[in-house]
């Protein structure tokens, strides 16, 4: 009985029989995941399911399902925060107080460090800080805009008050 090996590209090469295809295993010409077709039923087969050829091959486990994959281990505690998750809140409390570009700012390093932080990247301790500096950060941003809305409109409406009160010029 033969086989033909079916190479990743497709093309076909034998038929071998069983004594010279455990020669090309040893040789690591045929892996395990080499497709074999048998030369009369045409049926296909991997390498390592051929009960002539499995003891060959070094036996590993299976890789792992999404169903058997593990999380990625949560990083280990440094004890503090990093310089970004505080840099985070800081921001979010500036542009709460004073300017908007801080508040952008705060968006924009919270959400980084959280990203760190869920990839093991940075040390958990920073995550209520980067969260805050987050949230804070949108919180002053629809402050901001809120205020800066309500001023154009108040001042435009009196602006526009005071252009129709007042008489035309003349002159004397």
């Amino acid at each position: 009985m033969g086989y033909y090996v079916i190479a990743h590209d497709g093309n076909r090469y034998g038929p071998a029989d069983i004594e010279t295809l455990q020669q090309w295993v040893r040789e690591g010409r045929v892996a395990p995941n080499t497709t074999l077709e048998d030369e009369f039923t045409g049926t296909q087969v991997r390498a390592s399911l051929l009960p002539e050829l499995s003891h060959l091959f070094p036996s590993t486990a299976p890789p792992p399902t999404d169903a058997t994959r593990q999380p990625p281990p949560m990083p280990r505690s440094a004890g503090t925060p990093s310089g970004e998750a505080t840099a985070a809140l800081v921001f979010g409390i500036l542009g709460l107080i004073c300017c908007p570009v801080f508040s952008i700012a705060s968006l924009i390093l919270g959400k980084q460090e959280m990203n760190r932080i869920d990839q093991g990247m940075s040390a958990v301790e920073g995550r209520g800080l980067a969260q805050a500096g987050y949230i804070l950060g949108i919180v002053s941003l629809v402050i901001w805009v809120l205020v800066i809305t309500v001023w154009v409109l108040a001042f435009g409406t009196m602006w526009h008050e005071a252009s129709r009160s007042q008489p035309p010029f003349s002159p004397r």
